[in-house]
């Protein structure tokens, strides 16, 4: 497939084409021209063959077409097209050879031709010149000798007379008529004889058979003259009933305009099979775009239009279209040069081009940025945003660093989409229609994309409709005010912006890699900070701080463990400041601009832009992690790439990645220290403990900051490592501030517990566990009296004992561990009683054994009388206190009994009570627990002795509480960690042998509520 510069070649001077070489004057050409070179480079339009064949046939007298009126703006083609007419009519054999089929162009040989241009001002007038032109000037002598005269209708009739057919071309008259609307004669203007001879003329043509006459007009040009002629036009159209024909030369919304173009430009194109092949492969990459969506589905049809606009873009015209109506664009001459420029850039160019589009133009080509500049007079806009000669412009510097070219064809498209001065004209394109124009074999349409949304970012004059139609203008746009903004920004404030969003992107929340953060530091304040805690520094690569000035602060540094450094490798910092100083910017306007404004969507784009463009520049500069290592024994600080993965779905967190980073292989950061406690111990043994076995703990923590090799831990991870160590008997705290990495010998020890509370007759089932004391310990015991080694051996890990006292003693058979001090359990002493309803006497027992004294006044019953035998009560309600003790033992109860023929239990309403069951008071489902822990949360009853059971066997859970006042919120969390290795449906059971209640009228409640009851002496309240 062959370039436009292979396939193709030029017509002579066609890189140099101008303006002023085209004019053509119509009275010197008409007469000096060779016909056949002149069609050679000619392109019979469709408004020239409808002027042909019209005007063939009035000059062979065969039509009543007398007046044909030329209509289109300056540069439309008109004059060269009389030309084409006054060559075609004085030569018969010419007429065969170019129009030999348009019927009675034969019918005649040869017309006279008068020929006049407007611009001449002959002392003659225009009059006199065409009765010369037809070697008939004595005949208008009179009408000029002695001024101004117009001749009448019979003048120019006889004027006409002969058989001869005659064509009069007159150019460019509005000026002329111009001219003389501003000479005085009379009480009126020479214009007024012009007219008058204009109109005459007209009307005296339409009379003779075989005159045609040809007059042109500018449109939008010449106002004055323009109107003159048309008023003489409809006084003859008002006399003889007939209108003039009005003729369009050139349709510049046609694919004429690419004929004229081949012809006038080109010599020689390649052959249809070739231009079909172009087309395909043009068909082929649209209908890639169009099922990516990045153009319309239409666009693939413009491919079919290729053949008819070879070697130019289908497009092209479109474009053109829409400034072919400025004031002063030549349409159809200005075009010649217009294009001559395009091809000039074309050929000029290094790259391969197989259709020519406005993208092409080169703006680094003088004449090319000159022909552009005063269609638009747009020059600061090509200066700032398209081209200069520094490489400075925005669309420049896009291509620059992206190695390509993209933004400037973007740029150049857009900028020829956007020439037109008329008002209320359409200008740009959308962006598919843009891609449309842009994409050819060698380049997609996502390059384009991605340098047009880079131009957009950047440039000053480039604006949108809301249709979504790109164009260029005069009027700076908001990104250009958004840069005014970012360039006048304190550096203060830009330092400030930074330092705050590099705060929220690495704030330590977790603290497991860093304790604080210091974005951009002075290394005086990074020093004091290190001397505390682990701490993150920011360093810009190429900052007032680069990290080889912190390489040699590290050197000097005590606390070398505790430095991490966030840097990269690229010299980015002016590349932050920019994207902080548009972010400072889009806060300031965002202030300016209210939500009714029409830039208000733009800005509020820009922002999220902004922030994302900084937010990006960020990751991109700090990529690169700095901790502390040792190489060969040297203190060094070890590189390591920041990890860069999170997800996409969630905002950045900075101290996360920190996190990932340095916990991963090679591993500087443990977060689980239980896991990793072998290796850690290890660690810490031989860095911080060294050859000494105990050392101070103060002096563990600062060898954690200084020794480079120690890993790091989260925040109070030491406390944690030492823990463990404790709990694993690695080491020991020494209790004097020393901790030991070799635990001396450790006494045995007796750990006991209740498996159920002393039943009526004080009988415990104990439970006995022992520390310290080997795989195979032995357990000896003696009930209420001294242990030795030579007391009984427990056989099993329990129990059965109605004692007042049992003492243990845990033995290591191996001898590893020392034989500690006896433990002694203590029972406690059980107070019930039972009451004789009918008799009113209540008896007192004592469990295991003991004596009782009681009182029924209040008064204090370790004081009161002996019990011996059942106490007689009145029939009112009656409190008995009781005291019992036994060998040291003792125990207080108050029972309340109602008065005489009264079931209910006596309670006080405002005073604290205190529910104590011999047997457990029990929550016997799921439901009725929680809803007794919630009245108990509520009202703030506390219990005692509880048991949690929870599942059934096998899958059962037994929680045993004892003698612990515990809130019912602990109970709660407790029961809710249990059912998480359960079914959600297990079974609760909940039950307790105290609870502690607010009031007494809170006892009520609960009780009622849950359906618990109450028997005689389990309230007590003072």
């Amino acid at each position: 497939m062959k370039t436009i510069k292979s396939a193709c070649q030029l017509q002579p001077k066609a890189l140099e084409i101008n303006v002023g070489d085209q004019i053509e004057q119509l009275d010197q050409i008409i007469h000096n021209t060779n016909g056949q070179e002149y069609f050679k480079k000619t392109f019979i339009t469709e408004g020239m063959k409808n002027l042909l064949s019209k005007g063939m046939a009035r000059l062979a007298g065969k039509s009543n077409d007398t007046v044909f009126h030329l209509k289109q703006a300056m540069g439309g083609g008109k004059t060269h097209l009389m030309v084409g007419f006054g060559l075609l009519a004085k030569d018969s054999a010419l007429r065969e050879t170019q129009i030999g089929y348009m019927p009675y162009q034969s019918d005649f040989n040869m017309a006279k031709i008068a020929a006049f241009n407007g611009r001449n001002n002959p002392h003659t007038y225009f009059w006199g010149e065409i009765a010369r032109q037809l070697g008939r000037e004595s005949i208008f002598r009179e009408y000029w000798e002695s001024g101004a005269k117009a001749p009448d209708e019979q003048a120019w009739i006889n004027l006409f007379d002969g058989e001869e057919p005659i064509l009069i071309l007159l150019d460019e008259m509005p000026p002329y008529f111009h001219y003389y609307s501003t000479q005085v004669l009379g009480h009126g203007t020479i214009a007024d004889v012009v007219t008058r001879a204009f109109s005459n003329m007209l009307t005296a043509a339409q009379k003779n058979k075989n005159v045609c006459i040809v007059v042109s007009d500018l449109e939008a040009a010449y106002d004055t003259g323009g109107k003159l002629i048309q008023r003489a036009l409809d006084d003859a159209t008002q006399e003889l009933g007939r209108a003039e024909v009005s003729i369009t030369p050139v349709n510049l919304e046609s694919n004429e305009i690419y004929e004229i173009l081949r012809k006038r430009l080109f010599l020689s194109l390649p052959d249809s099979n070739e231009i079909a092949e172009i087309a395909s492969v043009y068909a082929s990459r649209l209908a890639e775009a169009a099922k990516a969506k990045t153009v319309e589905r239409s666009a693939e049809a413009l491919a079919n239009d290729i053949e008819s606009t070879y070697p130019f873009h289908p497009s092209f015209k479109s474009i053109v279209a829409l400034f072919k109506e400025n004031e002063k664009f030549k349409q159809t001459r200005g075009l010649m040069e217009l294009v001559s420029r395009l091809l000039k850039s074309v050929w000029e160019s290094s790259e391969d081009t197989y259709l020519i589009g406005a993208q092409h133009f080169d703006l680094s080509i003088h004449d090319v940025r000159e022909k552009l500049t005063e269609i638009s007079e747009m020059r600061d806009v090509i200066a700032r945003d398209l081209w200069d000669s520094t490489d400075g412009a925005h669309a420049q510097v896009i291509d620059i660093n992206n190695g390509n070219h993209y933004a400037k064809q973007v740029g150049t498209l857009l900028l020829t989409a956007s020439l037109s001065t008329a008002v209320n004209s359409v200008k740009g394109l959308t962006e598919s229609e843009m891609l449309e124009c842009l994409i050819d074999p060698n380049h997609k349409g996502s390059g384009y994309r991605t340098a047009f949304s880079e131009f957009q970012k950047s440039a000053w004059y480039l604006h949108q409709t809301p249709e979504g139609r790109n164009y260029f203008s005069h009027q700076e746009n908001l990104t250009k005010k958004l840069q005014g903004y970012a360039d006048k920004a304190p550096q203060n404030k830009v330092d400030e912006l930074i330092r705050h969003r590099l705060e929220e992107m690495y704030k330590p929340v977790t603290k497991e890699a860093y304790e604080k953060l210091l974005p951009l530091p002075e290394m005086d304040d990074a020093e004091a900070v290190l001397k505390t805690g682990r701490a993150l520094l920011i360093i810009s690569p190429d900052g007032k701080t680069p990290p080889g000035v912190v390489a040699n602060f590290f050197k000097g540094l005590v606390n070398k463990n505790n430095v991490l450094v966030l840097t990269g490798e690229k010299s980015s910092i002016a590349s932050i400041e920019k994207a902080a100083r548009h972010v400072y910017a889009v806060m300031k306007v965002d202030k300016e601009i209210p939500n009714s404004h029409p830039q208000r969507k733009e800005l509020d784009e820009k922002k999220a832009q902004y922030e994302q463009d900084f937010h990006t520049t960020i990751l991109s500069v700090f990529d690169k992690l700095l901790f502390p290592g040792n190489n060969r024994g040297e203190d060094v600080l070890r590189p390591k790439a920041l990890d860069s993965t999170y997800p996409s779905n969630e905002p950045y967190n900075g101290e996360r990645q920190v996190v990932k980073t340095l916990t991963s292989d090679p591993i500087k950061l443990y977060t689980q220290v239980s896991e990793n406690f072998d290796a850690l111990r290890a660690r810490a043994e031989s860095l911080l403990f060294g050859s000494q076995d105990e050392v101070r703990k103060i002096d563990l923590l600062d060898k954690m900051k200084q020794k480079t090799q120690m890993p790091w831990l989260p925040s109070r991870g030491f406390e944690q490592l030492t823990i463990e160590a404790y709990q694993r008997g690695a080491w020991e705290d020494l209790g004097n501030g020393y901790i030991t990495k070799k635990p001396k010998p450790k006494t045995t020890e007796v750990i006991i517990g209740e498996d159920s509370s002393p039943d009526d007759s004080g009988t415990v089932r104990l439970k006995i566990d022992v520390v310290n004391a080997g795989n195979r310990p032995r357990i000896h015991y003696a009930e209420d009296g001294d242990v030795s080694e030579s007391s009984s051996v427990l056989s099993d890990n329990t129990l059965v004992t109605k004692a007042l006292r049992v003492q243990f003693l845990a033995v290591d058979p191996t001898g590893k561990n020392l034989t500690g001090n006896p433990n002694t359990w203590e029972n406690s002493l059980i107070l019930r009683n039972s009451f004789n309803e009918a008799s009113r006497t209540v008896e007192l027992f004592v469990a295991p054994k003991g004596s009782i004294k009681y009182t029924l006044d209040g008064s204090e019953a370790r004081n009161g009388i002996d019990y011996t035998g059942p106490i007689q009560l009145g029939n009112e309600e009656t409190t008995v206190y009781v005291f019992a003790e036994c060998d040291g033992l003792e125990k207080k109860r108050n029972f309340t009994f109602p008065e005489s023929g009264s079931n209910e239990i006596p309670i006080i309403k405002e005073v604290p009570a205190i529910l104590v069951s011999p047997s457990p008071k029990r929550l016997d489902s799921s439901s009725k627990t929680y809803e007794g822990l919630k009245m108990a949360k509520e009202r703030g009853i506390e219990f005692e002795q509880v048991t949690l059971m929870v599942g059934s066997s096998p899958r059962a859970m037994h929680l045993s509480l004892g003698d612990i006042k515990i809130s019912a919120e602990f109970i709660e969390t407790e029961l809710k960690h249990l059912q998480t290795l359960l079914d959600p449906d297990a079974p609760v059971v909940m039950t307790f042998k105290k609870a502690y209640m607010p009031t007494g009228y809170d006892l009520e409640q609960f009780t009622n509520q849950l359906g618990i009851e109450i028997g005689n002496g389990e309230v007590e309240q003072k």
